[in-house]
């Protein structure tokens, strides 16, 4: 080896390469521990209440859910639909920040087997959220108000659906006899009062009977009432006793017929009959004549094969010599039951 070789070999290495290494070793490794820590603290983030809260929110507003992703518990009852839902949910979350940071989460404990959260947003809009769990941390869902009850009278003899279904004996609230038919006691007609719940809209109410047409109206919000129209042969028939009775009975009020032009009409031993039986016309204003205007029958109800209701209305005018007319506006709601092949007044409301 020659001189200049032996001294390079023998010359002491530099430290620095060895320090440069050991340097990049350590940040390898802690960028790989920071990577680990940070994908924990990911992981960590998303399976919280509060994350799986935050991808509810934006999933609704970006309508990403469809109906078959919506959970049989989030249904506040038989008749309503994951499209009700999401409809109902999208309402409720309308303009609800999907930022944790403009939220409070406020956990209220168990409900329906799951955790129930309220949200506030800055704006004190709120809204409740129940949780499940899931392998890797829960799935919120948005809770929606279900309607108040939804009340439907109906005669015994109809058929209810409630948007296409049929109801149950666990909706049927009670079951009274017909107003103005109670003088007939156990015989009467009977009205059943169905009791709704777990609405999220006013559902579609169809009624179907046998003694006739059926209609449907919504007297208030969330109280329906069905009535059923007599078939074309009790329509004329109803509407000529109505006409005759009415006239007879307003006449004998006036003291312008006598009872027994009235009773072939009635139905005897009735509190009806009764009171009109000893019905005392005296104090009418004395006059000469009377007449009828403005006559009409409307409102004809059938309550099965033998009972029905109707409205007449008219102005009853009096006339005395040396006054001037008087003029009686009157209202009269007629209830009549099937009598051999006719009708007889069962009772007579004034309204």
């Amino acid at each position: 080896m020659s001189e200049e070789k032996w001294r390079y070999a023998s010359r002491p290495r530099p430290f620095w390469p060895w320090l440069l290494g050991f340097a990049l070793v350590l940040c390898a490794v802690g960028a790989a521990g920071l990577a680990v820590l940070w994908g924990a603290l990911e992981r960590y983030e998303a399976a919280t209440p509060e994350a799986a809260i935050l991808r509810s929110v934006k999933a609704v507003q970006d309508d990403d859910l469809k109906e078959e992703d919506v959970p049989e518990a989030m249904l506040p009852g038989r008749f309503a639909t994951a499209s009700q839902y999401l409809e109902e949910a999208r309402a409720l979350l309308e303009g609800m920040p999907a930022n944790r940071d403009s939220l409070r989460f406020v956990h209220k404990g168990k409900s329906d087997g799951a955790e129930l959260y309220v949200v506030v947003d800055e704006e004190d809009g709120r809204a409740e959220f129940l949780l499940f769990p899931e392998e890797d941390g829960w799935q919120a869902w948005p809770r929606v108000q279900a309607l108040s009850t939804v009340t439907i009278r109906a005669p015994q003899s109809v058929t209810l659906t409630v948007d296409g279904r049929p109801l149950e004996q666990s909706e049927l609230s009670e079951t009274t006899a017909v107003p103005g038919f109670e003088a007939l006691g156990e015989t009467a007609p009977q009205e059943c009062v169905w009791q709704v719940e777990g609405l999220l809209e006013q559902p579609e109410v169809t009624a179907q009977s046998e003694a006739g047409d059926c209609r449907v109206e919504w007297k208030m919000p969330l109280n329906a009432v069905v009535t059923v129209e007599p078939d074309t042969e009790d329509t004329v028939a109803l509407q000529d006793f109505f006409d005759r009775t009415a006239r007879v009975y307003a006449r004998y009020v006036s003291a312008d017929a006598s009872f027994a032009e009235l009773k072939g009409s009635l139905v005897p031993d009735t509190e009806f009959y009764n009171s009109l039986r000893t019905f005392d016309s005296s104090w009418y204003v004395s006059h000469d004549s009377t007449a009828f205007e403005d006559f009409s029958v409307s409102e004809l109800q059938s309550f099965g094969p033998d009972a029905a209701a109707g409205t007449v209305r008219f102005t009853y005018m009096v006339y005395k010599e040396g006054l001037r007319p008087r003029s009686y506006a009157s209202v009269y709601r007629m209830y009549a039951v099937r009598d051999g092949g006719g009708w007889k007044l069962l009772d007579l409301q004034v309204q």
